[in-house]
């Protein structure tokens, strides 16, 4: 779906996360320095994403720079133009989405290091997720300046969450005339799915968009296991 805090699914499992990211938007003694962990799928990515596009919509993305380690990874390896190292010690709010990948490289720690001192150095707004805790983060050069971030952990949507999410699948790919999904069909796609948020999202646009789906009124349980299984 379109990243945006529109379509993220908050509840207790994350509201430490979505508030602390959101302090940003209003005024703070001092910049945020935030460490949000948790494990694959908990919605890390869609939130710090999200932010960063409802941010850009709202004109301020000149002042926010988001990307992932991998990315940084690459630019460290393949020696990219500097403007892109410039903007990560100097953009107003840098958001690194999933820190590992730039970890695991030659040389990533060290720039970890000088990135965050010059980012404290000009007071600016930094955020990093991660599904390794930062305790168990093989550090060396950035260990003492990421034990000075705020840690908060976000963790997977519960069922009503993920039906929460399935809700805003229809939502966002639906029409006037999309055949109504019933509740036991929107668990029944959650079951099928295993609860993988891509195949959830991917199951509701088929069935609210395809031709052979939106001839009917209603989906129930039955009706979804045959337009998914054939």
């Amino acid at each position: 779906m379109r990243e945006s805090m529109g379509v993220f699914i908050e509840n207790q499992g994350n509201a430490s996360a979505v508030k602390a990211l959101e302090s940003i938007n209003g005024p703070r003694p001092v910049p945020l320095r935030l460490f949000i962990e948790g494990p694959h799928h908990a919605g890390k990515s869609a939130l710090v994403r999200g932010w960063a596009e409802d941010a850009a919509k709202n004109g301020a993305g000149d002042s926010v720079f988001a990307c992932s380690g991998a990315d940084i990874a690459i630019a460290l390896q393949f020696e990219a133009d500097d403007s892109f190292f410039e903007k990560l010690g100097s953009t107003p709010v840098l958001i690194i989405d999933d820190l590992e990948p730039l970890l695991r490289t030659e040389k990533g720690d060290q720039l970890l290091s000088l990135m965050l001192h010059e980012r404290d150095r000009q007071g600016l707004h930094t955020v990093i997720t991660s599904q390794i805790p930062l305790t168990e983060c093989t550090l060396e050069e950035s260990r003492e300046t990421l034990d000075s971030f705020e840690v908060v952990t976000i963790e997977p949507l519960d069922e009503e969450g993920k039906r929460a999410f399935a809700r805003k699948a229809e939502a966002e790919y639906g029409s006037e005339t999309h055949p109504e999904l019933s509740d036991d069909a929107v668990a029944c796609i959650i079951e099928l799915a295993n609860g993988r948020f891509a195949d959830i999202e991917n199951a509701v646009r088929y069935l609210v968009t395809d031709e052979d789906c939106t001839s009917r009124e209603t989906l129930d349980a039955s009706a979804i296991k045959e337009l998914l299984h054939r």
